[in-house]
């Protein structure tokens, strides 16, 4: 059952390239890399790979979940088609095609808010004096820039808002993000370059309204239910980039009658939106078990919607299910097809959850409650700032990471003839969910589903959860940029520590995988900001402490890596207890 590391040959991966072009064709087939000097920290030699989805055009992996939603949106009709421009036509001019009508698509103006939205914001402004002024002009800018009548709203802490934004730019449609305000400065200038409205509010708890989520989903609101909007964008945008088309004056409404319905307005909603789960189900799962044939005996990372460890979880364990398949079907009648799903596993992978300070899911993973002992100190819309950490750790459980915690019947996973099925018992639960199927965890509609693996085979995605400090995220960020060469942010280091965690426990000649989220780049105005971590977080800078600093520096030197281990906050004896 195992395909070969080789099964998507280069030459198919370039024909795609070349055929599609874009950015939507650099998403994906990211590498993955073995750090050998994390690795030599390991007493029994088991050995740790990254991820690299910092490679994804995007800068993320973010760029997965922003594909699968958009496509899954324009889908569903909730966006417009994709804007296409022809290159090479007969006559050899350049045409856009996209929606039926495109004489009502107008052309994508400045994002700059001053130069798109002052003077009509000025005589509109009291026909929309329930919506704040920043937000206001935001989406009039957003009116003006879409080219294909379809907007995407956002709530996000920077990562997928990029990632939406860069491929929204391809597509036509505009884009608005809400954001909180602990995220870097970097972010929000790169999220405006892009021509993204962005909207910048105080970080606090799901329950405020205030909460860049709830604000977002009012945004979408506002542009779904106020047709004052589309008298804006009929009369300001349409009819003006289209003056003097015939077509478009025989189809203008009169004076009696309301605008036509143009805009389409998506509410992303990553957190909630199975689409993200998906993405990781169906590329991010099966690029790492193709990397390393299939054994890949633990994967560990951090959570932000939870749509990256569920997807690549799910889709692990359910592969090694598959693999087990034709053993326990077929026992020692069939020797070939024994050998055709031979893995060297013995037990499914571990999956692991890596939790930062104030986060409530790591004791949601260990003992089924949602609840962080930060929180006890907090009332219900107080502003949080409980970690340094970017874009991971929650106050609630989202549907993407609540599948993580479901019990899933690995049983429903079948091998037909000797081969996985493409679709297990995983992968049916998402289908059903994302196309309102009302059925329960794990429950297969495949109609070939007999014959099935023992019911004993039940068992939950995230098996469990390490919590990483802040200080440990700062050592192990310096040590990943002197000894392997990565210059990482706050999420990637506490992936990389927590999963030097779960190794230590591993048996001997273990594979471990965690992700490379994003790179340092974005981080340098906090997280890798020495001001703002030793000034606000109170932090220690690695080396400001000469003996910390030769710690760190000098993994092979003379003070050995038991004192290394211990200065990056790691002890192996306790860690996964």
């Amino acid at each position: 059952c195992r395909p070969s590391s080789s099964s998507t040959s280069s030459s198919n991966i370039d024909s795609i390239m070349i055929t599609k072009g874009g950015y939507e064709s650099l998403i994906g087939n990211t590498p993955l890399i073995y750090l050998p000097h994390i690795s030599s920290l390991l007493p029994n030699q088991t050995k740790i790979y990254v991820k690299m989805e910092s490679m994804n055009p995007g800068g993320t992996g973010k760029d997965r979940a922003a594909r699968s939603m958009i496509l899954d949106a324009e889908r569903r009709g909730e966006l417009p088609p994709p804007l296409r421009r022809d290159l090479s036509n007969v006559d050899g001019s350049t045409r856009e095609h996209g929606r039926s009508s495109d004489n009502d698509t107008p052309k994508m103006q400045t994002p700059q808010l001053s130069n798109n939205c002052k003077d009509d914001n000025d005589h509109q402004s009291s026909s929309f004096s329930n919506i704040p002024t920043n937000i206001h002009k935001i989406i009039l800018a957003a009116l003006h820039n879409t080219k294909t009548h379809g907007i995407l709203i956002e709530g996000t802490s920077g990562s997928t808002g990029i990632s939406l934004a860069s491929l929204s730019c391809s597509r036509g449609h505009s884009v608005i993000v809400v954001m909180p305000d602990d995220q870097s400065k970097q972010k929000v200038d790169f999220l405006k370059k892009l021509g993204c409205g962005v909207v910048v509010v105080q970080n606090c708890s799901i329950s405020n309204p205030g909460h860049y989520v709830n604000v977002a989903r009012r945004v979408y609101e506002w542009l779904q239910k106020e047709r004052r909007y589309d008298e804006y964008y009929w009369e300001n945008v349409v009819s003006k980039r289209n003056n003097g088309n015939a077509q478009q004056i025989a189809t203008a409404p009169s004076q009696q009658q309301p605008p036509p319905k143009l805009i389409q307005a998506a509410f992303m909603n990553q957190f909630e939106n199975l689409a993200n789960v998906q993405s990781h189900y169906r590329t991010t799962g099966p690029e790492i078990y193709s990397q390393l044939d299939g054994n890949v005996d633990a994967f560990v990372m951090s959570a932000g919607t939870g749509g990256t460890i569920v997807g690549t979880g799910g889709y692990l364990k359910e592969r090694y299910y598959q693999d087990h398949a034709a053993d326990e079907l077929y026992g020692t009648s069939s020797q070939s097809s024994k050998q055709q799903c031979n893995n060297q596993q013995s037990s499914p992978p571990r999956i692991v959850l890596v939790d930062p300070p104030g986060s409530s899911l790591f004791n949601k993973v260990k003992y089924g409650v949602a609840y962080a002992a930060q929180q006890s100190e907090q009332k219900l819309r107080r502003h949080r700032y409980d970690t340094l950490a970017e874009g991971i750790g929650l106050d609630r459980i989202t549907a993407n990471f609540g599948l993580g915690c479901e019990s899933i019947s690995w049983g429903n996973t079948v091998c037909d003839r000797g081969k996985p099925r493409r679709k297990g018992a995983f992968g049916n639960r998402i289908a059903m969910l994302l196309n309102n199927h009302d059925t329960t965890a794990g429950q297969s509609n495949d109609p070939y589903q007999s014959p099935k693996l023992p019911t004993n085979n039940q068992s939950k995605i995230i098996d469990d959860a390490v919590s990483i400090t802040d200080q440990q995220a700062v050592y192990m960020a310096h040590f990943l940029l002197r000894h392997e060469g990565l210059f990482v942010g706050s999420s990637t280091s506490m992936n990389v520590a927590g999963a030097l965690m779960v190794a230590s426990k591993m048996p001997p000649g273990s594979n471990v995988v965690t992700v490379v989220c994003d790179g340092g780049q974005r981080s340098t105005g906090r997280f890798w900001n020495r001001d703002f971590i030793v000034g606000e977080r109170g932090l220690v800078w690695p080396g400001d402490d000469d003996d910390d600093d030769d710690a760190i520096v000098d993994a092979a030197g003379e003070r050995g890596k038991d004192d290394i281990l211990e200065v990056l906050g790691i002890d192996f004896e306790s860690s996964m207890q």
